[in-house]
């Protein structure tokens, strides 16, 4: 059983990541090549993790995977066909619960022309595969899960990490992207089929420099509709950022005064669209004109 040693660089973040398993080995090598950095005196790890097989019993009947974060797993093993998309869940776990020097938002960044935009939304919307397809067409991939948004600055970071498709996105992002880019799939896991999208080489390679946030998106996804837009008030984007950020309340005053500063600064848009190039037509109008005009 040949064990390996992976670091790379995810935006602030430099992971080290252990595993003897060979499926999660062949991810890393094809998905973050672009981001390994060779060991050295000088590079600090941020998160030592690790994706271990599972129980004995279990591996020759139904065997498993289990994420290690510091040596101890937070999360119940899952099928070892899971194993790379546990190790990127686990990954979002470990930020989502640790780096609160940011205030981290549920939500999709991109950078395009020096400006950021931050795509909001619940679970189902889009918003991951909407990501994917920009991603494609230009933008740069800061996260399609996670905006990491700076106290001081108020820039957001990002991580260029691979993007997570889901089901019926997996097939439709299969026009824009080659099939190297495109992980194994992992079926039947709680957020049903699962594959993850190799990030782009340049957002991978830029995935250390932030972005000046320039416009919120909150979006919703309805087939077989016109694409309607309209701008939203400081006061709703200000609810809607509170309510997707994972520690509001954790940050307590400082939380609440990144998000009213970021609402501030930036213009809040809620866009309903069916085909990814009216809704991408509407975001570069909004960050044009300051005026938001479905095709």
């Amino acid at each position: 059983m040949s064990r390996k040693h992976y670091l790379f660089k995810s935006g602030p973040f430099i992971f080290n990541i252990e595993t003897p398993i060979k499926g999660v080995q062949r991810y890393l090598e094809n998905h973050y090549h672009n981001q390994f950095v060779s060991p050295s005196d000088d590079v600090f790890i941020d998160y030592d993790v690790a994706v271990e097989h599972g129980p004995l019993y279990r591996r020759l009947f139904a065997p498993q995977a289990v994420f290690l974060f510091n040596k101890r797993s937070p999360f119940k093993p899952l099928p070892l066909d899971q194993a790379h998309a546990m190790l990127e869940w686990g990954m979002n776990w470990v930020i989502s619960s640790t780096a609160n020097q940011y205030l981290i938002i549920h939500a999709a960044t991109l950078e395009k022309d020096g400006k950021a935009i931050i795509i909001s939304a619940p679970p189902g919307s889009g918003k991951s595969t909407l990501c994917a397809y920009l991603a494609s067409n230009g933008w740069r991939l800061l996260s399609d899960e996670l905006a990491l948004v700076d106290p001081k600055t108020l820039k957001v970071y990002g991580l260029a990490r691979p993007m997570n498709m889901k089901n019926k996105s997996i097939e439709l992002m299969r026009k824009y992207y080659a099939p190297d880019q495109f992980s194994a799939v992992a079926t039947d896991t709680h957020k049903g089929t699962v594959c993850l999208l190799k990030a782009p080489q340049e957002s991978a390679e830029l995935c250390n420099i932030p972005a000046e946030p320039k416009l919120l998106v909150f979006v919703s996804y309805q087939a077989n509709e016109a694409c309607y837009s309209e701008m939203i008030s400081p006061a709703k984007a200000l609810t809607e950022i509170i309510g997707n950020t994972f520690n509001f309340g954790l940050l307590g005053t400082e939380g609440f005064e990144t998000a009213k500063r970021l609402v501030d600064k930036t213009d809040a848009v809620y866009i309903e669209y069916s085909s990814f190039e009216s809704c991408e037509e509407a975001i570069s109008q909004a960050l044009l004109t300051q005026r938001l005009a479905c095709p």
